[in-house]
């Protein structure tokens, strides 16, 4: 599955707005595709020219995203990445309904930070059931 990058006028953001550039792609979920999600996205964001921290800060959130819906959603996984006004909107979803869970890692905990990062680098986001099934977990990193 290639990635297609779209600016359809009657496309709308999670803000109801429409996108200046938007790009979304499907792909199984294998491990393997994670790391291509993260590529995919830097380099979709670096072809446009944006802010280098803002890129930092959503591919990271991205790819913890991606990553939890590889090993706890089902496939397959949708992305999608918005750039509207300034701001960087990225959805991720995928079949499961079990929504993700913020935890409290501890110091040695090699796992269970995510989410932490998530909240940490982002402006605000949020989960949501999808109607057709499976959740989408949004995020929007400001410029």
């Amino acid at each position: 599955a290639v990635p297609e990058t779209v600016a359809l006028p009657e496309q709308r953001t999670a803000a109801g707005r429409p996108p200046s550039f938007s790009a979304r792609w499907q792909f199984p979920a294998q491990p393997v595709h994670a790391r291509m999600a993260r590529r995919w996205l830097e380099a979709w964001i670096a072809e446009r020219g944006l802010w280098q921290e803002a890129s930092y800060c959503a591919a990271v959130a991205f790819s913890e995203l991606v990553t939890n819906a590889v090993l706890h959603g089902s496939g397959p996984v949708c992305v999608e990445v918005a750039i509207v006004a300034g701001r960087i909107e990225c959805e991720v979803s995928d079949g499961a309904c079990d929504l993700p869970v913020v935890c409290e890692a501890g110091e040695d905990d090699e796992h269970h930070r995510g989410l932490s990062l998530v909240e940490a680098l982002t402006a605000d986001w949020r989960v949501r059931l999808r109607p057709e099934g499976g959740k989408a977990v949004t995020f929007v990193v400001e410029a």
